[in-house]
């Protein structure tokens, strides 16, 4: 999909067996991101929790975003497994996630990983911040509203 930006996006669906949907993206075109990410997603959605309520009980209600990411930031589009980057984030003191393209898609999954994770934790982009943090969301599944691009809302899903 196009997003308005002109990037593409890779975007996933997955149902669970009840048959609730849940979304996955990505903007580098890894199809393991947008996949896990629509696997988390619809089994939070089924359960009526928050993302972060599957991993752990959130420890912080809102996120810093800054423009410098640092040597250690970890891109969590580009790593692809949740746990992987829950481990990565555990062995790093002052834990900054990535979010490459500043895409508010990008940015709200990065929260909802970082409202679990212990110590500092930031989310960084590339260029300017579009605020100086984001509120994690408590809607169910990764709370992140879809329709925010409008071809979203016209794909047609393959059975």
């Amino acid at each position: 999909m196009r997003i308005a930006s002109g990037a593409e996006a890779l975007v996933a669906r997955v149902l669970t067996p009840e048959g609730v949907a849940g979304f996955g993206f990505t903007l580098n075109l890894e199809a393991i991101v947008a996949r896990d990410m629509a696997a988390w997603d619809a089994l939070a959605r089924a359960r009526g929790v928050p993302l972060h309520a599957l991993f752990r009980k959130g420890t912080r209600q809102r996120v810093q975003i800054s423009a410098a990411a640092g040597a250690n930031a970890i891109d969590p589009f580009e790593v692809g497994e949740v746990e992987e980057v829950r481990r990565r984030a555990a062995s790093l003191e002052h834990a900054t996630l990535l979010a490459p393209n500043a895409h508010p898609w990008e940015i709200g999954y990065c929260a909802a990983l970082a409202a679990t994770l212990s110590g500092e934790v930031r989310i960084a982009v590339r260029g300017d911040p579009p605020a100086a943090s984001i509120e994690v969301s408590s809607a169910p599944g990764i709370g992140i509203d879809w329709s925010f691009e409008p071809g979203f809302g016209t794909l047609r899903w393959i059975p």
